[in-house]
């Protein structure tokens, strides 16, 4: 977890590069299709904004259970939360003025994300948790919390990129019984200016760039990698879905095959470098 100290001179810098007006926002988005499910039978789904194998942020569902007290009495309570956990990112939200405590906040598509927007530094936070208390006197009681719960939006964030702060977004939502999680769709802004970020919107001059240059697909246990221009400082990536870095490789040829045989079936997220920008696709293995 970075100090107080270093995380305040890289929002300033962010702000300086704002205020000057010299960087353009070179946002890159990635639509997961398809979607991403998360609920109490999978593993915790690590999320990595642009493909480098620093985790931001860990996507999970539990089953909840245990012993509490409503106004002195002994009672229980079960069902479910959708949690988010934190590493490298830092999510936007707010200070609760009822229990001081940070929420995280549910943006809408074309909200404005910015620098100035608080962001928590915790480890954890709930996206929607649903619980039925259970009294002896009083009966049963319903506890709904998290912006979340039940709804669809987007979360806004911060994260480092080799030392500097970057803005990004992902489109997800939770059931109403907290149960289930379904990531849709991200994006992120790759320059370094700390430039408002609308959630949900994406340049897509980086998008139509990127489909015309790169073609990435999966055959027979061997993934192939086609660009149309060579760029010496190409590189791939491939990540597991629990964040684990499997490989890393040079895009040396426009016509690239990497032998996936090996490799346990499921979902992968390859990453591809190429012309100072950075492709995220979701691939299969089965």
């Amino acid at each position: 977890m970075k100090n107080k100290y270093n995380y305040a001179l890289s929002t300033l810098c962010l702000l300086f590069m704002m205020l000057i007006g010299k960087a353009q926002a070179q946002v890159i988005s990635n639509t997961f299709s398809p979607e991403i499910v998360i609920d109490a039978s999978t593993e915790p789904y690590a999320f990595d904004f642009n493909g480098d194998g620093v985790i931001e942020f860990y996507f999970l569902v539990q089953d909840l259970s245990g012993d509490t007290t409503i106004s002195g009495l002994p009672a229980t309570y079960e069902g479910s939360g959708a949690l988010l956990g934190c590493q490298n990112g830092m999510p936007a939200g707010s200070i609760s003025s009822e229990t001081s405590a940070f929420d995280v906040s549910l943006f809408n598509l074309g909200d404005e994300l910015t620098v100035f927007q608080e962001y928590g530094s915790d480890t954890s936070y709930a996206l929607g948790i649903d619980l039925t208390v259970n009294t002896g006197i009083i009966g049963s009681l319903p506890y709904q919390y998290g912006a979340f719960l039940g709804n669809q939006g987007y979360l806004g964030a911060m994260f480092d990129i080799g030392g500097s702060l970057h803005l990004g977004w992902i489109e997800l939502s939770v059931l109403p019984d907290g149960s289930q999680i379904t990531l849709r769709s991200c994006g992120y802004d790759a320059s370094q200016g700390g430039n408002p970020l609308s959630v949900g919107n994406s340049n897509t001059n980086i998008n139509e760039m990127m489909l015309q240059n790169i073609d990435i697909h999966i055959s027979n246990n061997t993934l192939q990698v086609y660009l149309t221009d060579f760029d010496a400082h190409a590189k791939l990536h491939i990540t597991d879905a629990i964040g684990k870095t499997r490989l890393s490789s040079r895009l040396v040829n426009l016509k690239n095959e990497f032998d996936l045989s090996a490799y346990e079936t499921g979902m992968y997220i390859v990453s591809c470098e190429l012309n100072g920008a950075i492709y995220t696709q979701k691939v299969i293995l089965q």
